[in-house]
């Protein structure tokens, strides 16, 4: 089955279209092809990013957390050559405490 595309119009800043030319010209592909690819990973990314946003909604919806005082001794201990393990989760709903 043969791939169907279409044309697709966009205004670029000076700057941001030379960026693309050069790029195209470094990695010896189009134009398009660099777009195309920049539009693809855009699109990849934001993807994932609202796929994380909706699994963080739903954690929270479950009213189970990371209480911020451990998040903060985690975090001190980075860079001290001991650090801690990552917290679990220490706000539990109440049936479950």
């Amino acid at each position: 089955m043969a791939d169907s595309s279409s044309l697709v119009s966009v205004r670029l800043p000076d700057d941001l279209r030379q960026q693309v030319d050069d790029l195209a010209r470094l990695t010896k592909r189009s134009r398009s092809f660099v777009v195309k690819e920049a539009v693809a990973s855009y699109l990849e990314e934001r993807r994932q990013y609202l796929d994380a946003i909706d699994e963080a909604v739903r954690e929270a919806d479950k009213g189970v957390f990371v209480s911020g005082t451990a998040v903060e001794a985690w975090l001190r201990s980075w860079g001290t050559g001991e650090p801690l393990p990552a917290p679990e989760p220490d706000i539990l709903p109440h049936d479950e405490q």
